[in-house]
């Protein structure tokens, strides 16, 4: 948006360089997917914590592993399709939301561990990738390709000269009329843009269980944190179309006019319980603490010369997320599990840097919420076939959490971050799956769909 942008780079430059995170265009909607590794787990709408009963344990709930009494090797891969909305036409606050679709840029291996029983105790070792995304998508005015008259224009909105709220365009021109002034109400339009995200997170982990009681474990897991990331934006004038500027946040360090992608590293940890009062009832709880990463943003136009400047030491903080699960089997055939998940996405928005808006005189104008995820879901097993089979479903909710803008509306750098960061629905997931279990070896496969988001897993597990 015109000024906007030269504003808030003024404001970031002048602010501390001691941030969590940014508004580039291509973070806005960034889905994040925390649930359990496994087909298995996945199929029965992620509800795993308090059964925790196979080599996916040792990230899921390490003190599920004592329970296992041989070595165990699991692996599993993923595809997914997912789309991210950006806010492409219409007048503020009447608005045309539009997804750009996400995809795995192949099937590949998402968890791997291997665990070993040892007496009373079960160590492991594992890798998992909970966080892979690359795509993006673009806001630019749509031309009728015969007469190249402009169909669809860049959002806009209109504001009362001097400050105030937005209002439609009727108001304004009524506005302009009541006061016989052309220049008592302003429109404002968004300027074109390109955004795009390629961000993967991987983990390395070494568990360990310990049967403490006959009815009690405890689990630990340390986990060294692998994350490379590139957000960028290109923005351009709405008239003649020419590059204005390009904002990038990276896991890199720029040289000149080049930013180049590097690896940050972080050790965190994750702590575990699992409770059978009875032989058909456990209950399991984990606590997973987020990593924290360094991927400054940096900033590009006339007034840097031509070269990438960083405005702010940002980091990528992953939210924290405690659990508590619940597994019953009326039958030994038949189990059904629960979890409730805490995530705190509120770690998204510490000190949220701007580099669309001028936000040094707010308190708090962006928020990301905490929500509770609640997983429920079941397994019915076919033992008397001659190759046991395994059926499951299940179904859990995604909150809202996406970062919104929460300050005022009276100004356009304001109101563009309203349009940048809207606020989001909430989504509702229904997973299928099934497998099949040998002596010493089973094969599960899963299936999970949202409005925005779907996922399928293929997995399997080998006991020696």
């Amino acid at each position: 948006m015109r000024k906007i942008v030269l504003v808030a780079l003024c404001a970031v430059i002048a602010a501390p360089l001691a941030a969590q995170n940014t508004d580039i265009e291509s973070l806005s909607g960034l889905q994040f997917n925390f649930g359990n590794p496994g087909a298995r787990s996945l199929g029965m709408g992620g509800a795993f914590l308090g059964r925790a009963d196979d080599a996916s344990a040792a990230d899921a709930n390490p003190a599920g592993l004592p329970i296992l009494r041989r070595p165990e090797l699991s692996v599993e891969a993923r595809n997914y399709v997912e789309q991210q909305l950006f806010t492409t036409t219409g007048t503020y606050p009447n608005v045309v939301r539009t997804p750009f679709t996400h995809y795995s840029d192949r099937v590949s291996v998402s968890f791997a561990s291997i665990v070993y029983p040892i007496k009373s105790f079960t160590v492991g070792m594992y890798f998992h990738e909970p966080l892979k995304n690359a795509g993006g998508g673009a806001v630019f005015p749509k031309f009728d390709q015969n007469t190249g008259r402009i169909i669809q224009k860049t959002p806009n909105f209109y504001l009362p000269n001097g400050g105030g709220a937005p209002m439609s365009q009727a108001a304004c021109v009524q506005l302009r009329i009541d006061t016989k002034n052309p220049a008592a109400c302003l429109e404002y339009r968004v300027d074109p843009f390109i955004s795009a995200l390629d961000v993967r997170q991987r983990t390395w982990g070494i568990a360990a269980g310990w049967q403490v009681l006959p009815k009690l474990s405890i689990g630990a897991t340390v986990r060294a944190q692998q994350f490379k990331e590139g957000a960028f934006t290109s923005r351009y004038d709405g008239v003649t179309f020419e590059l204005k500027n390009i904002s990038v946040q990276a896991t890199a360090r720029a040289n000149g006019t080049d930013v180049r992608l590097t690896q940050e590293r972080d050790i965190t940890f994750s702590l575990g319980f699992k409770y059978a009062p009875l032989d058909n009832l456990s209950v399991g709880g984990v606590y997973k603490e987020g990593a924290r990463f360094d991927a400054p943003t940096f900033f590009l136009g006339q007034q840097t010369k031509g070269e990438f400047l960083q405005v702010a030491d940002t980091v990528f903080h992953n939210p924290d997320i405690a659990g508590l699960g619940v597994s019953y089997s009326p039958l030994p055939v038949l189990t059904f599990n629960a979890d409730a998940d805490y995530v705190k996405y509120s770690n998204l928005v510490d000190d949220f840097v701007s580099v669309v808006a001028d936000v040094s005189s707010l308190n708090q104008p962006f928020k990301a919420n905490n929500v509770t995820e609640l997983h429920v879901g079941g397994e019915y097993f076919f033992a008397t076939l001659k190759v046991p089979f395994a059926l499951r479903a299940g179904y859990w909710r995604d909150p809202s959490h996406s970062v919104t803008w929460n300050g005022p509306l009276t100004r356009p750098d304001y109101i563009a971050e309203a349009l940048l960061y809207p606020k989001t629905q909430d989504q509702n997931h229904f997973s299928v799956g099934g497998g099949f279990a040998w002596p010493k070896f089973q094969i599960d496969f899963a299936y999970d769909t949202a409005k925005y988001y779907k996922v399928g897993s293929l997995s399997m597990v080998t006991r020696f």
